[in-house]
């Protein structure tokens, strides 16, 4: 299901993503739902107790949907002075599976795998009480140059020509970066997971897929 809550251009309400957060919540028995992607985000402006987003993410982890968030792409400082504590709303609610983007150098091996420069670090809290920092992202996932589907016609088929890719039977598709795309790889791998076993929370998704994952080096 694709609950459309963003502009052509990439932006929107927050109140509009929360108001399909509840829309899931309702009809999450009658259309089968148990994984939400967010691949979107805002920078925060506080606790994550205190922001209208996270709190409706919680709602939806609470309900048993697995809430897979992008953890954004603040990673480094124009100069590439890399950059921590900037994990985006909802990105950094304990309830939502966080994600950073992995770049994987367009390898099958893992050896050269690495965090991708832009992609948001942790932890998350108040930056002034280290009792209350929480690691995030909980995972990585490849975000860097992924292949996927674009919509012709669209601002970012339209803005980056340069980016577009034509399968060999015509298929449409766009090469693009970000904590975004590395979201919908886990969402994807989230749903075959509860496929295969259904009576998973949303918490032992999480510490299944951590528990099972690999360090990566830096």
């Amino acid at each position: 299901l694709s609950l459309k809550v963003l502009g052509a251009d990439g932006t929107g309400y927050v109140s509009d993503v929360i108001r399909a957060l509840d829309w899931t919540i309702r009809n999450k028995q009658r259309y089968g739902i148990r994984v939400v992607n967010l691949s979107l985000g805002h920078p925060t402006s506080g606790s994550y107790a205190n922001d209208p987003l996270a709190k409706a993410v919680e709602r939806a982890v609470a309900a048993g949907l697995v809430v897979v968030a992008s953890a954004g792409n603040f990673g480094k400082l124009p100069d590439g002075t890399p950059l921590v504590g900037a994990v985006v709303s909802p990105g950094y609610t304990p309830g939502a599976l966080t994600v950073g983007a992995l770049n994987t150098r367009g390898t099958v091996a893992r050896s050269d795998d690495g965090v991708a420069t832009y992609s948001s670090r942790g932890p998350v809290g108040d930056p002034d009480v280290p009792s209350s920092w929480e690691l995030k992202p909980d995972l990585v996932a490849p975000g860097n140059a992924i292949v996927s589907a674009g919509a012709m016609g669209s601002y970012l088929w339209n803005t980056f020509p340069e980016r577009r890719v034509i399968g060999q039977t015509g298929g449409t598709y766009l090469t693009l970066s970000g904590s975004s795309m590395a979201a919908a790889v886990v969402s994807g791998a989230v749903a075959q997971m509860l496929q295969a076993e259904p009576k998973m929370s949303p918490a032992q998704v999480k510490f299944a897929l951590q528990f099972s994952a690999e360090p990566v080096k830096g």
